[in-house]
């Protein structure tokens, strides 16, 4: 008998003495009571003991069962190799049983470090014939990344354009300059979508990237809403993917940086058109001099080589061009830039033609705290004096902003417009809109 039931025992036998002794029994009878008495009384105690003789059967068969049950499923440790990273994507919607990390189709392990970012942004736009409307603003989500590759490191990045506020392909008051062609009802489209790597002798990309061209159309692309429409970036009012000169499709890059001088290179390879070269169906490039602070100086050329005479809107366009000029100041408070473009078949006017001309934007901010500042600036398209009418896009913007956060800012401003169309009516009416970037 183990302790537990020894320990049952005692109590149940404490129990039974006191049950006895609260009925006026005693344990051990004496020669004064009845023999009847008596033999009543250990009749029941042996009723008692042979029901904790039965108790203590019961115990000892529980016991065991519950042994055999710990046995039963007990589960032994699975050895963990420690330098395999887990598996996570599947390609069928569930974890393979055996798969082959090397294959191209393999479940993708983590790849961290991983950096996650995002912009949502809307706005309120009201303009002079009494328009309104909620707008997506330009929302984009993002990831982008890098990692060691001996002396190199490899980086990548993917950032998709979101359409914040509805599935519509018409826009009213204005448009995100940066829209792609056809995709403007899309909830979700592309933005970027690149990997590289960076080299002691400069950076190599692939992919749909900023392009050179940009790197000084930014210098002016500088407002929350109402900018960039003179300077050649979005090319007849798409993302300069085809063109080359905003967010190039396509492309192959090459970037560097010695001291204030930056330079980049950048061919985009594509067989979509009839007049295929067999390398670099556009070329570009720039080159910006100039430091963070200060006076900083741009200048960058994109070309397309695979052009066509009646390009549908995803092909190129024959003779296309485009040659940017920049000049920026910029200080603690004060930000100053002008851009001067001259365009060969690059933009589009009102009837949907061609044309040669060129373009002037200017851009100005003031921060008044280190949270509010204001903004103007002015844009101006327009073709040569041989082209047929009379269109041209010029209009002045203003805004006010206030920041509460990392690129997170709450917005209102104006756009006073004087564009007009080939025959001289209005193209684009003024209007005022409001708005919050929320960043992430």
């Amino acid at each position: 008998m183990n302790w537990t039931t020894a320990s049952l025992s005692a109590v149940l036998s404490l129990s039974l003495a006191n049950i006895a002794g609260a009925q006026g029994v005693p344990v051990a009878a004496s020669q004064e009571n009845p023999p009847q008495q008596v033999n009543a009384e250990l009749r029941r105690i042996a009723a008692l003991e042979a029901k904790l003789a039965e108790l203590q059967r019961e115990i000892e068969e529980l016991r065991g069962s519950s042994l055999q049950r710990h046995d039963a499923f007990q589960v032994l440790p699975v050895p963990v190799q420690h330098d395999e990273l887990p598996f996570e994507h599947a390609v069928s919607g569930e974890p393979p049983s055996d798969t082959d990390a090397e294959g191209p189709a393999g479940d993708l392990p983590r790849a961290l470090p991983i950096d996650a970012y995002g912009s949502l942004r809307g706005a309120t736009a009201v303009d002079a014939a009494g328009h309104s409307e909620i707008r997506n603003n330009a929302s984009r989500l993002g990831l982008r990344g890098e990692r060691r590759l001996g002396d190199f490191t490899a980086f990548a990045r993917i950032e998709v354009g979101v359409n914040l506020v509805s599935n519509d392909r018409v826009i009213l008051v204005s448009g995100d300059p940066g829209t792609p062609i056809g995709q403007g009802s899309q909830a979700i489209a592309s933005r970027l979508g690149l990997v590289g790597i960076r080299t002691s002798v400069g950076a190599f990309s692939w992919g749909k990237q900023w392009s050179p061209y940009y790197d000084v159309a930014e210098f002016t692309d500088q407002f929350q809403v109402f900018s960039a429409a003179a300077s050649g970036a979005f090319a007849a009012g798409t993302d300069g993917g085809i063109s080359g000169t905003g967010r190039a499709e396509r492309a192959l890059q090459y970037r560097e940086e010695k001291g204030p001088v930056s330079v980049a290179v950048q061919v985009q390879n594509r067989t979509s058109s009839s007049s295929d070269r067999g390398w670099a169906d556009t070329y570009g490039a720039s080159v910006v001099f100039g430091k963070v602070r200060g006076i900083t100086a741009g200048a960058a050329y994109n070309e397309v080589r695979d052009g066509v005479q009646d390009p549908t809107p995803n092909d190129p366009r024959l003779g296309d061009k485009a040659a940017l000029f920049g000049l920026r100041y910029r200080s603690d408070r004060w930000y100053a830039a002008g851009t001067f473009s001259i365009l060969r078949q690059h933009e589009i006017d009102d009837l949907g033609r061609a044309f040669d001309g060129h373009g002037f934007e200017l851009a100005v901010r003031r921060l008044v705290t280190d949270r509010w500042w204001l903004e103007g600036g002015y844009n101006d398209l327009r073709p040569d004096s041989d082209h047929p009418g009379d269109y041209r896009e010029r209009f002045g913007v203003a805004n006010a902003v206030y920041e509460f956060g990392d690129a997170s800012r709450l917005f209102f401003g104006f756009k006073v417009e004087g564009s007009r169309r080939s025959d001289r009516s209005r193209l684009a009416e003024s209007a005022v809109a409001g708005g919050l970037n929320f960043t992430f």
